[in-house]
This record gives C-alpha cells, structure tokens and sequence, in this order.
C-alpha cells in the first residue's frame, strides 16, 4: 500500500512544481512585456506601415518554430543559471532598452530586446541554453531595422542598375525611352522616377529572412543552401527590374495613380515572385539531394532534468530577473511621464530680427522640419535689399518612434549636410548646411538641434543629448530650428554667410522660448 501512496506523493509533487513555474513564467512574461511594450508597439508599426518589412510578422513565429525544434536538445541539458554574467548581462541589456526607448531608436531598442531575451536565458538556465537557442534568438534580427546599416549602402547602386535594367526592358518591347539624370525614365506620355523604394535594396532583407530557415530547415547539404538562398536573391532583383517595367507600360496605356495601392502590389509582386521561387526551389533542390537525410528524430533517452527543475539557484535566478525588469519598468514609465512646456507662445517671436523684418507674403520655400512635432512654427522675413529666409522652429515635448526628433524625418537633411559654425555673441554654436531637393529646384538650408539651451548639430550628438536629459532631468523634450532661403545658384560662401548670420541672430532668441 506504501507504493501507490509514494507514486501519489511523487505526482503530486511534480504537479505543483509545474504550477510554481508556471506562475512564474506567466510574472516574468507580464514584467517584460511591461516594459518592451513601447517597442513592440514600434515593430509593429514598422511592420504594418513602411515598405518591405512585412515579413517582420512571420519572423517570430518562425524563431518560435525553431525554438521548439531545439526541445529534445533542451531535454537533455540540465538547467544551470549563470547568474553572475547572467544577471551582468541582462542588467546591461535592459540599460540599453530604457534608453532607447526613452530616446525612441527602434534600432538599438530592437536589438535590446532581443538581448534582453538572451539575457534572461542565460541567467535562469545558463551557457548551454543559451547555446541551443542561439539560431532561433539571433533569427529575431531580421524583423528589427538593425540590418538596414546593410542594404542602405545598396540603395543607390541599385537604383542606377533597376533603372537601366527597366529601361531596357522597355526598349526591348519597342517603347521609345529615354534616361536623364540615371534614374527618370522618360516615356512619350509619363516621367517615371526611379526613388530609394524602388531600388529593391530593401526586399533582400525579406527574402534572406524566409530563405534561411527554409534552407536550413529542408535541406542537407551546404551547397544546395547556398544555391538557394543566392538564386532567390537574384530572382527578386530581376522582379523589381520587372516590376519598374511593368510600371512603365501601366503609364504608358493610360494608368494612373502609380503611387498608390496598385504601386504597393506591384512592390508586393516582388516578394510573391521571390518566395515562390524559394518553395520551389526548396523542392527541386531536396530531390537533387542524395537519398541519405538528417534524422528527424533523437532516439537519444531523454534525460530526467527538466526545464521545469526548481532549485535554490533557479529561485535566486528568478527573483533577480524579476527585480531587474520591475525596476527597469518603473524607470521606464517615470521616465516617460516628465514633459516640458514652451516659456513663451511661439506666435510671439518677435518680427524684426535685426535688419530682417517679418514678410507677410506666404514663402513658397518654407520648409516644415518635422510635421507631426507637437508645436510647430513657420514665418518668413525680408532683408532691406530683397533677400528672403524662413524661420521653422518643430518642437516636440517626448520622443517617440516616428516622431522623434533625430530619426528618420530628418535623415534626409543629413545626406548632403556639412558643418559650419553660427557666431553667436561671444561664443560660437554647431550648425549644418545642407541643400534640400523640392522637384529641379535646390533649397539652401541651415539648421541645428536646440536641446535644454544647446545647439547640436551632429545627429549622434543630439541622440546622445535627449537620453541624458532623460535620465538627468527626466524630460526628452527638443527643437529642430532651420532657416532656410529662396533657390539660387549661387553657392559661393558669402552668400551661405548672409544666411547664417540670420541664423545665429535667431539663435539667442531661441533661448527666451524653448526650455
């Protein structure tokens, strides 16, 4: 009789060493989506809204996928938590998450996360976890905008190349066409512009992210993996050639709206052509494959440790996972809760700037630095002699991902900018000069980060500026102030000087309004 009782005992006691776990997963789940939420919620955006990133859906389904293919491996493993680099490294991962998400960088938040997953993988069930998992972690890279640093020197190459390549197509087919300036593609009844989206740079990305776990996943040999991966990144370069031609002979009989939903299915086409290739070269390429395959099964016995095993050191492990992330969490949301109020109504800037006075005639240069800011300003002023500018102040009070001060709404003021100096009083202030490109006119523009009374002009420097604010005085709040001038083709550096000047006038004023 004392068998059965043992047997009951021992049930039952397994029974609540799952339930123990379980309830601690489900805290430390809730604890990190806490505090990832503002960067999933960015990812998600990213993948619902910018062109090419789509995917980004299907790739953590596919690391989970992964993950528990690795389950018999797991079985074998005893848990054994690393807590000193274990809790090191979570603890500097979560660092790099709250300042990012602080900051709004979705980049190195992204990556964060999935460090921070890393992280909590080697505190609670050590090296050799972390180990088996490295394929399925490493995988969550491709739905993050951190392999953008790859494909963005890409981007203009392969513009050039798509559009000569669809320009011959089209010549091919008997189309008259003509190339000005290597990417507008001149047909008798449309102009066709060749832009960074349609270069294709960026639906590499997509492809290797199907592409890899498919390869990895069906076939054996290194050779026919490689073959398929470089195959199918070939085929969706020559699709988007085709897509751009296609585009072409749409225009030419009469289409219209190339810019709107049938333009994002014919972005959507090169994907469809490369992932059906992938499929179907999966298959040929494992029916050229000798006969002899990967087990699919480990007939190694499992081992009794589990995954699920409750030792002091789990425990300890536990806890300091979850104290970590609950103080990144609380920081995280206090820090978020700090704003900043202008000093003075923006409307109020004063209209006369030394010699310049304000011009009520609407500037059709006017230039709006960042248009979902939370506070924007816009006036034009006139020079004695004639000469324009127009003063755009954006000010935002917090940053967020898509609106955050330094990120992508003014990376395209950085592609042509050079450093120069604003003379200011006594001292000196960093600025930018750059040329913004409105059709076939050029736009002379000089401006700068104004953040807590500094100027920055490097936009690392201005990055760098609002996450210390951040955690110094618990505000991210900032301006991005630009004067720009009417087009001329005079470039000489008197004329860069006269625009400055105008600049560094504004720049004390600046001081009276922002915090």
């Amino acid at each position: 009789g004392s068998r059965p009782l043992r047997s009951f005992a021992r049930a039952k006691a397994d029974w609540l060493g799952n339930y123990s776990v379980l309830l601690r997963v489900v805290g430390l789940g809730i604890l990190l989506g806490l505090l990832c939420a503002p960067i999933l919620g960015d990812l998600w955006n990213l993948w619902w809204n910018r062109y090419g990133f789509s995917h980004g859906f299907l790739v953590p389904l596919i690391s989970l996928y992964l993950a528990w293919l690795q389950w018999p491996t797991l079985r074998q493993i005893p848990v054994e938590p690393a807590i000193g680099p274990g809790l090191l490294w979570l603890v500097a991962a979560t660092a790099l998450l709250l300042a990012s998400e602080v900051a709004g960088i979705i980049t190195t938040g992204s990556l964060a996360f999935i460090l921070v997953l890393a992280g909590l993988v080697l505190l609670l069930c050590g090296y050799a976890y972390l180990k088996a998992l490295a394929f399925p972690l490493g995988y969550l890279i491709f739905m993050t905008p951190v392999l953008d640093g790859l494909t963005e020197p890409l981007v203009w190459p392969f513009q050039l190349l798509t559009a000569n390549m669809a320009a011959a197509i089209l010549q091919a087919l008997g189309i008259p066409v003509l190339l000005e300036n290597s990417i507008h593609i001149i047909l008798p009844t449309v102009t066709l512009e060749v832009v960074r989206e349609c270069s294709g740079a960026g639906l590499l990305i997509a492809v290797l992210a199907v592409g890899l776990p498919l390869a990895y996943l069906t076939l054996q040999a290194w050779w026919s993996r490689i073959t398929l991966v470089l195959s199918s990144v070939i085929i969706a370069i020559v699709a988007n050639w085709v897509r751009v031609a296609v585009m072409g002979l749409y225009a030419r009989a009469g289409g219209k709206d190339l810019h709107g939903p049938y333009h994002i299915l014919q972005g959507l086409f090169v994907d469809w052509v490369a992932f059906g290739f992938l499929f179907l070269g999966a298959w040929l390429l494992g029916r050229m494959e000798p006969a002899e395959s990967r087990p699919l099964s480990h007939d190694k016995k499992e081992s009794s440790s589990s995954i699920l095993s409750l030792g002091p050191a789990s425990n300890r492990a536990w806890w300091l996972a979850c104290g970590t992330l609950a103080v990144a969490t609380l920081a995280l949301y206090a820090l978020e809760g700090g704003t900043a109020e202008l000093k003075k109504d923006l409307t109020t800037f004063p209209t006369v700037i030394g010699d310049w006075v304000i011009d009520h005639q609407q500037n059709s240069e006017s230039l709006v630095g960042l248009p979902d800011a939370d506070e924007s300003f816009v006036r034009s002023y006139r020079a004695s002699d004639g000469r324009r500018v127009a003063l755009s102040v954006a000010y935002t009070r917090t940053q967020r991902q898509g609106k955050e001060l330094v990120g992508m709404g003014t990376a395209p003021l950085h592609e042509k900018a050079d450093a120069t100096v604003l003379r200011v009083e006594e001292g000196s202030v960093p600025a930018n000069r750059t040329i913004i490109d409105r059709g076939h006119r050029s736009i002379p523009v000089t401006f700068w980060y104004h953040i807590n009374g500094t100027g920055y002009a490097d936009r690392n420097l201005a990055k760098l500026a609002t996450i210390k604010q951040a955690f110094v005085r618990g505000r991210t709040d900032g301006a991005l102030v630009m004067v720009s001038t009417e087009p001329r083709k005079d470039q000489s550096e008197d004329s860069w000087q006269t625009q400055e000047a105008f600049a560094a006038a504004v720049f004390p004023l600046m001081q009276e309004y922002l915090p």
